[in-house]
């Protein structure tokens, strides 16, 4: 049954390929098409004509990609606007706050190894001979 009706629809097929449309029928089609569309404006008001204007301005920013970057906007807003009201630091500070305190964990280790060369080896001596010593050294 399914092959009759597909065999039908091909001999209809057959005898329609020749046919071709009359003189003027592109006009005629255009011209009715044309009638139509302004028929139809007339019927709306002018509310409905401005939406359809916006709604086809607009068609293209319905795309999801500008969904995901509007989302991302979004939530970026909201981290910056309630990192401000916590007054926390931001993540991205925390490495140069790390740098930071590199460096200062690098000057303390410097000062302390220059006090350290300034005295001898594994012997403290008393502040009082550290200024005679000194007075010595500048004697000679």
């Amino acid at each position: 049954m399914h092959d009759d009706e597909f065999e039908a629809i091909r001999k209809l097929m057959r005898l329609k390929r020749h046919e071709t449309p009359g003189e003027g029928f592109t006009e005629d089609f255009l011209r009715e098409f044309h009638r139509r569309q302004q028929e139809v404006a007339q019927h709306q008001s002018g509310l409905d004509r401005f939406l359809q204007m916006l709604g086809d301005k607009f068609e293209s920013f319905l795309n999801p990609k500008w969904g995901l970057a509007a989302a991302a906007a979004v939530i970026a807003l909201v981290a910056v606007f309630l990192n401000g009201l916590n007054g926390t630091v931001p993540a991205s500070n925390q490495p140069t706050q790390a740098a930071t305190k590199i460096e200062e964990s690098k000057q303390k280790a410097v000062a302390e190894s220059d006090d350290l060369q300034n005295k001898p080896e594994g012997v403290a001596l008393p502040a009082s001979h550290e200024k005679g010593s000194k007075k010595e050294t500048e004697e000679q």
